[in-house]
């Protein structure tokens, strides 16, 4: 059965009447002619095809909240409908008209005027919008440089900062190319106006076309890290992040839609649509957070079959998780029951794991049973080696300056490593706690003992040949 009805998202701008002409006459061309456009697509009807001429006409006093066109706009089209053009749609300041003679008269005959209605309308919604864009992005952009300033490994290896701080650079391109085409594009059709001559505007689809490809793949990266290899957690929110913001956009767009069927003012429906996107956004998170809370707490996010016990009035999980290096295999086995726990993220630049392994805390003797923790560092590209290895660094020596640790190098042929440095208390001596440098990877690691020569060369064989 074939759709009478579709819905496209055009990646056409604002101001390229020139462009969105084009485009809708290659569309009647197809059999389809565009009825509504509203925030969730341009929405179109099937029609015989046809060879239609289309033009778009700017009326800076509408606005998308009008219940109705103004009598001025109906006035318009009364005049349009006598040369032929009739109305598609509107949207807002945007008023597309076709028209099924072979050669009509132009709705546009004043070149002045024309820019001069494109630039108050761009005033009013296209200017506003791309420039308030354009200042989330840098401003998050910023926070994600700070981050990686801050925290290097952390913000690199996580596939959902990469994600963010990618698309808030996507963004801030996006809002500067329009706003420069348009602004280039203006002065030079203000200028050529003064001599009645009417200039292109630019036609900057295929770039969007790239970018929502760039966008989509990154997208892509993200959905298959959270919700196919992350955790059921991981999942959970991601999964939820992905409805929680088209169901907003959804929702308020409903709310505007159903107060210009009631006929509701202008600035009634402004004022009740802006408070309902507010308060939806914050209850909808609210609810995201408290729903995660509560059934994290209850369980939903264990793995199948997940083992837990009772301690202190806290049920705890006991993770048996694969970890490269363990207690056994230092010190051989014994008859305590470990937890094996590995935590950690890894995106295609960075992968940080920590792999503990420990007693159950209502375990006897717990603070005599030997413990081993370490965190291993991947570097997937070589220009962050020194970078990574230097802020694992500044942690031990200058992040807490009240602590007084300090690296000291020694000897990595007993590790096997490239370089080896171990971590002193300038008021209490040495520790055994060790940062040890491979090709790809850094590993700090922490024993509860002073580890023998035989015990370094295991973790040389367990982690050092680790890719």
């Amino acid at each position: 059965k074939m759709k009478n009805r579709k819905r496209r998202v055009e990646l056409l701008s604002f101001y390229d009447h020139v462009g969105i002409s084009r485009h809708l006459e290659k569309m009647a061309a197809k059999g389809w002619m565009l009825e509504k456009i509203t925030n969730l697509g341009w929405v179109y009807r099937r029609i015989e095809p046809k060879q239609l001429h289309f033009t778009v006409s700017y009326y800076s006093k509408a606005s998308e909240f009008d219940p109705e066109p103004t009598e001025d706009q109906k006035t318009f089209y009364d005049f349009c409908a006598h040369t032929g053009w009739q109305l598609a749609c509107s949207s807002a300041q945007l008023q597309i008209f076709y028209n099924e003679r072979e050669n009509p008269t132009p709705i546009e005959t004043d070149a002045k005027l024309e820019v001069h209605a494109i630039h108050a309308s761009a005033k009013k919604s296209f200017i506003p919008a791309y420039l308030a864009l354009l200042v989330i992005a840098l401003l998050n952009g910023g926070l994600f440089v700070s981050g990686i300033m801050g925290d290097p490994i952390k913000a690199l290896s996580s596939p959902s900062r990469l994600f963010s701080g990618f698309a808030f650079l996507v963004l801030a391109i996006i809002c500067l190319v329009e706003l420069i085409c348009y602004f280039g594009w203006f002065h030079k059709a203000k200028a050529a106006a003064e001599y009645g001559e009417f200039l292109k505007t630019p036609h900057t689809a295929t770039f969007q076309k790239i970018i929502m490809a760039v966008i989509l793949f990154g997208a892509l990266y993200w959905i298959i890290s959270y919700i196919i290899l992350g955790s059921p957690l991981e999942r959970w929110v991601a999964v939820l992040m992905c409805i929680y913001m088209p169901a907003l956009f959804a929702i308020v767009n409903a709310v505007k839609q159903f107060l210009k069927q009631k006929k509701a003012a202008r600035g009634v429906n402004r004022t009740v649509t802006m408070l309902s996107s507010f308060v939806l956004a914050f209850a909808m998170m609210a609810l995201i957070t408290f729903g995660t809370l509560y059934a994290s707490s209850h369980g939903v996010f264990r793995e199948k079959n997940e083992e837990t016990y009772k301690h202190g009035g806290i049920t705890w999980v006991i993770h048996h998780d694969n970890i490269p290096l363990t207690v056994e295999d230092l010190l051989g086995a014994d008859n305590y029951e470990y937890i094996k726990e590995r935590t950690g993220s890894m995106s295609f630049m960075l992968g940080q794991f920590t792999m503990s392994q420990y007693p159950r805390f209502d375990e006897e003797n717990y603070a005599d049973i030997p413990q081993l923790e370490y965190t291993l560092t991947e570097v997937r590209i070589p220009a962050l080696y020194n970078l990574c290895k230097n802020r694992l660094i500044y942690e031990q020596e200058e992040l807490y300056p009240l602590d007084k640790h300090e690296y000291k190098a020694e000897d990595g042929k007993a590790w096997g490593a490239n370089e080896a440095y171990r971590l002193y208390d300038l008021e209490y001596g040495v520790e055994n706690k060790y940062l040890l440098c491979y090709d790809n990877l850094l590993v700090e690691i922490d024993f509860d003992w002073e580890p023998t020569a035989a015990q370094k060369a295991v973790v040389s064989e367990k982690l050092g040949s680790l890719k």
